[in-house]
């Protein structure tokens, strides 16, 4: 499952030519003017609207939510120390599966 943000992107009709996934830089798949609910909240509400979808091709892989989890934990910890070897550990991974 594609997670806003990092590997799924959502625009207005037109506003992008293309989006990179955040976790592995690969192109995004892209689908133009959908007309369906943008989010959770808008699914719930039955509310639709058009709108371009940008997802990473590799988004349901394990090692992509792998990668994933690195990003955010990153992101998240306070520690430059633990950071940097999240960091490795994410390169390390991508690299193994040929991004970045």
């Amino acid at each position: 499952m594609a997670t806003k943000g990092y590997d799924l992107f959502i625009t207005s009709p037109g506003a992008e030519q293309t989006m990179h996934c955040q976790v592995c830089k690969a192109p995004c798949k892209e689908r133009r003017n959908v007309y369906g609910p943008t989010g959770f909240v808008s699914a719930m509400a039955k509310r639709f609207t058009v709108h371009d979808s940008f997802v990473c091709p590799h988004a349901d892989e394990g090692w992509h939510r792998q990668a994933l989890r690195l990003v955010m934990a990153i992101e998240q910890t306070p520690s430059p120390r633990v950071a940097q070897l999240m960091q490795q550990d994410l390169q390390d991974l991508l690299s193994k599966h040929n991004t970045h």
